[in-house]
């Protein structure tokens, strides 16, 4: 074979490597809901990060809050034969045997802030919410003198989030006899909480602080408050570090608030890592940070 040959030959050979290497790899995020300022920031964040990379793909679905809508968009991702598939499950058991599909048919799962009730996946990513909760507990009691009532406004039902924030806060809590925990669904979101905070004054219920599971729900809380109630030194805690919550910790209207990540760019470095061949952990624990008044001013939102 005379050099040419040869040539020609290790030529096309790296043709065709280059278009092999050269795959797309399609991602479906199932998304609860983009009416939720967290979850929308979670979802630009993982488009974002994914335009790092040009092999990478993203299509966001919106449930709208709907476990059906979620579990149709994870069936047609599966049916179209996505790599992988991210979510943050509304329903732990629902979406669990869904995602068993696509484990089954060897696409992998990520899952994002949330669980579910099986081993159904490849990698769960999320900060520690039952520690969270814990910590929060101990901060706003020690506030408050370890008695009192806490309103606690409180996220989606059912999801693994809100159950480990609820059962966090309450281990910490029921150790001290004075102390008395209201319960207030809000849905994670702004407007929920506004409502839920009106039928709070409309019924005259009291309350000395305020424990909110997310930002969102503490701010829509505060546009009531600043509306219908004269103290303006009520204790409130929340979770995310949102913009709103920076601004209202420096304002003296929010004690403090926990730095909860979207996880979305973790998110996609563990997708890379699996397209590269690489081992990730199962379960990934994402480091959070308290923000109140004394460092405030050196952490930056999450948005």
């Amino acid at each position: 074979m005379n050099r040419n040959s040869l040539s020609k030959i290790i030529l096309a050979l790296l043709v065709g490597f280059c278009f092999l290497e050269a795959k797309t790899y399609k991602i479906g995020f199932a998304q609860d809901t983009l009416a939720n300022d967290w979850r929308k920031a979670q979802a630009e964040q993982l488009i974002y990060y994914s335009k790092k990379y040009d092999f990478l793909e993203v299509t966001v679905t919106d449930a709208k809050g709907s476990v059906a809508n979620q579990i149709a968009s994870i069936e047609k991702f599966i049916k179209d034969d996505y790599d992988f598939i991210v979510t943050s499950p509304i329903s732990p058991s629902i979406t669990s045997k869904v995602l068993k599909k696509a484990i089954d048919k060897g696409i992998k799962v990520i899952l994002l802030s949330r669980g579910i009730s099986e081993d159904n996946y490849t990698s769960f990513i999320a900060p520690d919410n039952y520690k969270i909760a814990q910590e929060a507990a101990k901060y706003l009691l020690k506030k408050i003198n370890y008695k009192g009532t806490i309103l606690m406004l409180q996220g989606l039902d059912k999801v693994t989030s809100t159950t480990l924030r609820e059962e966090g806060f309450e281990d910490i809590a029921n150790k001290y006899k004075d102390i008395k925990i209201i319960k207030v669904r809000a849905n994670y979101l702004r407007y929920d909480a506004i409502k839920a905070m009106d039928e709070i004054y409309d019924k005259n219920i009291h309350f000395d602080a305020i424990y909110s599971q997310s930002d969102s729900m503490a701010a829509g809380a505060r546009v009531v408050i600043d509306k219908r109630d004269d103290r303006r030194d009520i204790p409130i805690i929340g979770i995310d570090y949102i913009s709103e919550a920076r601004d209202a910790i420096l304002n003296g209207k929010q004690l403090a608030s926990f730095i909860y990540s979207t996880c979305a760019k973790k998110g996609i470095e563990t997708i890379v890592s699996l397209i590269e061949g690489k081992e990730v952990p199962k379960n990934l624990i994402i480091d959070t940070i308290m923000v109140d008044k004394d460092n405030v001013k050196f952490q930056k939102p999450i948005f």
